[in-house]
């Protein structure tokens, strides 16, 4: 008799009774102790400049991105009636400015999201930070047990059911300072040759196993090969919130794991099932299946696929492009410090690591809310434009948006207009020269 793998984490239940009682059931997962003092904590939640509030529609605080939730429900009483006066006029209330403070609102009842950023981001940007960590919470409870909760009970303390899961959330406010994926609505692919890519592919499609779905290799937070349904694809959001996931907590490379998982733009009232194994220290191998009886087939599965990985030193090469991505040096271009491509063919970015002079973090910082700043001048709603050129002191930026790509690019402040139009070319006969190494053309089907 074989001597199965145990998972490390306990099914949930999918069914559409939904127990008050119940909690999370997946890995136990701590969260950072949060200070309990009073005037010292308000005055440092105030400090900083960017906040997310997640309440209840009766008021209920919920999750708070900084600080502790449950010392802000006078805090949160107050948005519950702004928002009520707007309800009570038939009115929305969509976001308002109070000083330096942008206020952003979400109403997905029951429950309200509120960003409130000094920042400079729109609120076009805001606003899809919050649907983000909508689905954040969707991904755990789906949308038709959370509906269910409140019907039963319009005041339920929804911390119940989250907690162990605020890590997701946490890890999520903090990659919209740092990844482009959100800002740009598309996945982030790991930089590699086409036939160790196509190689990789036909591994992981190696074999049949019952209700599976989706089966991938992910190098941090890049994918490397995606198996799908041939008349199926997975939404970049719903990827965006499984590399989350992964990324959020470390408990996923501890062992492998086993965890209910509702993929919003997939499926928001129902759940999957997700095996996670972590194959290499920044390698990990996801599979979702329509099963919740399928983890011993997808671990043997996983053991097969190590095994022909490790034949031809497979994962040491992906353990090295996970750790080591390219850099501008790769490209050849003199003067140009940084660029975002986004193919919107693939609905797929890729940019080169932080070098130079943005090796520095506030330099780097500065540089994410610049691009931001470009992205929304570009993709205004009254009007869209193609080209844009913004010019500070410390760099230029150059946006250019088609029918088939999005690039910005970036170069030292002195650079001069003809000489970004022509090292921009450059790098667009680099990045179509290198596009099979750039971009997943054509994922493996079944």
């Amino acid at each position: 008799m074989k001597n199965h793998p145990s998972p490390s984490i306990s099914h949930q239940s999918t069914s559409s009774s939904v127990s008050l009682t119940s909690s999370y059931s997946g890995p136990e997962i701590k969260r950072a102790p949060r200070r309990r003092s009073s005037t010292d904590e308000l005055a440092a939640w105030s400090r900083h400049k960017k906040h997310f509030v997640i309440l209840s529609s009766a008021g209920k605080p919920i999750w708070s991105r900084h600080g502790d939730e449950s010392r802000l429900s006078s805090f949160t009483g107050v948005i519950q009636a702004i928002i009520s006066l707007f309800q009570d006029s038939n009115d929305a209330i969509k976001s308002m400015n109070a000083g330096s403070h942008k206020f952003v609102f979400l109403l997905k009842d029951p429950l309200y999201y509120v960003a409130i950023a000094k920042t400079g981001e729109s609120e076009a940007q805001l606003k899809d930070q919050l649907v983000y960590l909508h689905n954040q919470i969707i991904s755990v409870l789906t949308a038709s047990q959370l509906s269910n909760i409140f019907k039963q009970r319009g005041n339920f303390d929804l911390r119940r059911l989250l907690g162990g899961t605020e890590v997701f959330l946490d890890s999520l406010a903090g990659a919209f300072r740092h990844d482009h994926s959100f800002m740009l609505g598309a996945l982030q692919v790991a930089r590699l040759a086409r036939p160790m890519r196509d190689l990789i592919g036909r591994l992981v499609a190696k074999g049949k196993t019952n209700d599976l779905l989706y089966a991938m290799i992910i190098a941090r937070d890049k994918l490397v090969t995606l198996l799908r349904p041939r008349k199926h694809s997975l939404h970049p959001s719903d990827l965006h919130l499984l590399f989350n996931m992964l990324t959020g907590s470390t408990t996923f490379h501890t062992a492998e794991s086993w965890t209910p998982l509702c993929l919003p733009k997939f499926n928001a009232s129902g759940f999957l099932h997700a095996y996670i194994c972590y194959i290499e220290k920044d390698i990990s191998v996801v599979m979702i299946s329509t099963s919740k009886d399928n983890f011993y087939d997808l671990s043997e599965r996983k053991a097969k696929l190590v095994k022909d990985l490790a034949q031809d030193q497979i994962l040491d090469k992906l353990q090295e492009i996970a750790v080591r991505p390219y850099t501008m040096e790769d490209t050849g271009i003199p003067k140009m410090r940084h660029f975002i491509y986004k193919s919107k063919t693939h609905i797929q970015f890729t940019c080169p690591d932080y070098t130079g002079v943005y090796a520095d973090d506030t330099n780097r910082k500065r540089l994410f809310r610049l691009y931001q700043y470009v992205f929304d001048r570009m993709h205004t709603r009254s009007r869209t434009l193609k080209l844009y050129y913004h010019h500070d002191q410390q760099e230029v930026i150059l946006g250019w948006i088609t029918s088939t790509f999005e690039l910005y690019v970036v170069f030292g402040p002195n650079t001069p207009k003809p000489a970004m139009i022509t090292h921009s070319n450059q790098l667009l006969r680099w990045i179509k020269k290198q596009e099979e190494s750039l971009f997943i053309l054509n994922s493996p089907v079944f």
